[in-house]
């Protein structure tokens, strides 16, 4: 706010002068009241909580990450709820060598109600051509974005792919999936996972396998999605 300066005039007219003066020892004394603005500013001021801010603790205790410290919500809280929250993860892991703290997601923030999909095939697929089939499937779902690291990904999905021959012709494939959180273990500096869906999938053609990956992937996000 600038300063404000108040300048003062004052005019004595014999006349005007002696009625003011009669006008004032007639009068009552009263305190004038604070303007109105500047009391309800003043109350504003006093009300307003401290507003809380990221601090790398926020990242190391917590798990969020500065581009996310508005979107999970912690921007609402006071800067003594944050702290709070902050020292009572610490005093959970100190001491303790069973117990760490894992930073799950990306460490940036993605569109609303999208979510990204890191996947990972090995095994009996020397061309790349069941990864190429499988991530085409994953591309074709509803609000779902493939992207190619663990650090950029929501959802994680590791497929290992094995041939099913006959002599020497190949006759279908058996793929066994695992879905997952990439994390990482921010007391070991390593990454981690939580691990979600395992199962196995078996199928005479690569289009079909990729096909029925996607749709399980598909039920895995809803089920997260609905807490389930």
């Amino acid at each position: 706010m600038k300063n404000r300066r108040l300048f003062f005039s004052v005019v004595a007219v014999g006349a005007i002068t002696s009625h003011l003066l009669m006008a004032q020892a007639t009068a009552p004394t009263t305190t004038p009241a604070p303007p109105a603005h500047k009391s309800k500013s003043a109350a504003a001021a006093k009300a307003a909580p401290i507003t809380s801010v990221w601090t790398p603790d926020v990242q190391q205790f917590l798990g969020v990450s500065q581009g996310s410290f508005s979107l999970v919500g912690l921007n609402k809280l006071s800067k003594a709820q944050v702290e709070a929250l902050v020292n009572a993860a610490k005093n959970s892991v100190s001491g303790d060598s069973k117990r760490y703290l894992l930073a799950c997601g990306p460490t940036t923030p993605g569109q609303s109600g999208r979510t990204r999909v890191w996947v990972t095939v090995s095994g009996d697929d020397p061309q790349g051509l069941r990864l190429a089939e499988i991530r085409t499937a994953i591309r074709g779902l509803s609000n779902v974005d493939v992207v190619d690291a663990a650090a950029s990904a929501d959802r994680a999905l590791h497929i290992v792919i094995q041939e099913q021959s006959l002599g020497k012709r190949i006759i279908g494939y058996t793929a066994s999936y695992m879905t997952s959180t990439p994390c990482v273990d921010e007391s070991r500096k390593t990454d981690a996972e939580l691990k979600g869906q395992l199962g196995t999938y078996t199928d005479p053609k690569g289009v079909d396998l990729a096909r029925d990956l996607a749709g399980m992937l598909d039920q895995d996000l809803q089920a997260i999605q609905s807490g389930k």
